[in-house]
């Protein structure tokens, strides 16, 4: 289930203070509660991951949460080093190459994010599978990518099944249960490093910060909110919603960037596992959710289910909030559920269905 990595650019434009004036992380000067409380906000920005990840974090001390975002920063990159699906080097590439019927010892961090993965996986009845390797395969999503034949793709879609993966916690091993099975964290890998980075800065004393990265932002605040804006599923220059955030994470998910063209025809990244191919859809779906991990691999779970499926699932799930956007010829028509403190841009051409 891939992730469609560079998103953000298009559904999360930029990510701001309510002020808005100088770029993606303009601010307002400091809050200041006295002299003693007096802080800076401190931004870096530092490519993991295969992309920029950009932080903005507030403490007593500058040069100190400067320190703490370089050490989230660390972190990421120590995860990729667990999840990655394209690092030879990678523990995940360690596991997928291991074959069936292996008990396969992991690490603490590949198992949480497993379990994360099964978890969800089971919530969503299948929509998120990490299990989805086999149609990368077949697909060469990591190559130019074709489109396999239907006998190549039968099989690799008889060995995407979620429920086939044993994990043995008391001894931290995982097994395939069927030949030709893998493991991809890519729709759920992000957020998985963005929450553990986010623990990070917060155990550090940071008091208020927000990280983005790819399609996923992760912020807290013990004052001024953040504003995330997001924007036209088909023009990522037209801002259309704000959301205001104070705790917790924005994922956004779409076939619109990325993916390849094969027999004239365009293809995204992000697979159905039911009947193994991409998912055929313009619309965007922005979750947002108390952490990092679940936003992500949610906002990949609703686009597979599709509109309909998705407004039962946020139905069922108040504790999330969902946009989904469809692009037409004319305006961008979308739906809400859960969703909390929002605006509209004044020239957004956005019609609410619901």
């Amino acid at each position: 289930m891939r992730r469609v990595h560079r998103h953000l650019c298009l559904a999360l434009a930029a990510v701001l203070l309510a002020s808005l004036p100088g770029g993606a992380l303009a601010a307002k000067k400091p809050v200041k509660r006295g002299l003693r409380d007096a802080r800076a906000l401190v931004e870096r920005t530092r490519t993991v991951m295969d992309e920029s990840c950009v932080a903005a974090a507030e403490s007593k001390d500058a040069a100190w949460t400067g320190r703490c975002i370089e050490a989230a920063f660390d972190e990421i990159a120590r995860l990729d080093g667990v999840l990655s699906s394209k690092r030879q080097d990678s523990e995940l590439t360690r596991v997928n190459a291991a074959g069936a019927e292996t008990r396969i010892p992991c690490s603490p961090d590949f198992i949480a994010c497993l379990d994360s993965s099964l978890a969800i996986a089971a919530d969503t009845d299948g929509a998120f599978d990490p299990t989805v390797e086999p149609l990368n395969r077949a697909w060469d999503v990591r190559g130019e990518g074709r489109v396999p034949e239907p006998d190549e793709l039968a099989e690799a879609r008889a060995a995407v099944d979620w429920h086939r993966v044993a994990v043995v916690d008391g001894d931290r091993t995982v097994r395939f249960n069927r030949p030709g099975m893998g493991l991809d964290f890519g729709g759920i890998g992000k957020g998985f490093a963005l929450e553990n980075a986010t623990t990070l800065l917060r155990m550090r004393g940071v008091r208020r910060a927000l990280l983005s990265l790819g399609s996923q932002i992760s912020a807290f605040t013990d004052g001024e909110a953040w504003v995330i804006q997001i924007s036209d599923p088909a023009d990522d220059t037209r801002p259309v919603l704000r959301l205001i955030v104070r705790q917790g994470a924005v994922s956004t998910s779409s076939q619109g960037d990325g993916g390849f063209t094969a027999r004239g025809r365009r293809y995204g990244l992000t697979f159905d596992p039911r009947h193994g191919d991409p998912v055929d859809s313009r619309a965007a779906v922005t979750v947002i959710a108390p952490g990092a991990t679940r936003a992500d691999a949610l906002s990949t779970a609703l686009l597979v289910m599709g509109r309909e499926r998705a407004e039962a699932y946020a139905t069922d799930h108040p504790g999330i909030g969902v946009v989904w956007m469809e692009p037409t010829s004319t305006q961008i028509q979308a739906w809400k559920w859960n969703l909390g403190s929002f605006s509209v841009e004044p020239d957004a051409n956005l019609r609410w269905m619901n």
